[in-house]
């Protein structure tokens, strides 16, 4: 295989990775909604609490706290979806 070749489908890969970032779900993220972080603050399933904080990623908590929880699979079936859905 040639190195233009090559070059070619790396290029064409990238591409693809970049211009579905926009759809990728992240793999970690704060859940609870300021001031009553009760509301919303548990993880989705087969996720696992990484942190809690009263300030989280924005307004502070008046009542419980936020949870920054990790969903590793949610994040991969997210990059899945969004290769195989992309026009």
């Amino acid at each position: 295989m040639s190195y233009k070749r090559l070059f070619l489908y790396y290029v064409i890969f990238l591409s693809l990775i970049f211009s579905s970032l926009r759809a990728i779900e992240p793999v970690c993220k704060w859940y609870g909604i300021a001031p009553f972080c009760f509301i919303g603050n548990s993880c989705p399933e087969n996720c696992w609490q990484a942190a809690a904080s009263d300030r989280g990623d924005g307004a502070y908590c008046w009542f419980s706290q936020k949870n920054y929880c990790c969903c590793v699979k949610k994040a991969i079936d997210s990059i899945i979806n969004s290769l195989v859905n992309s026009n």
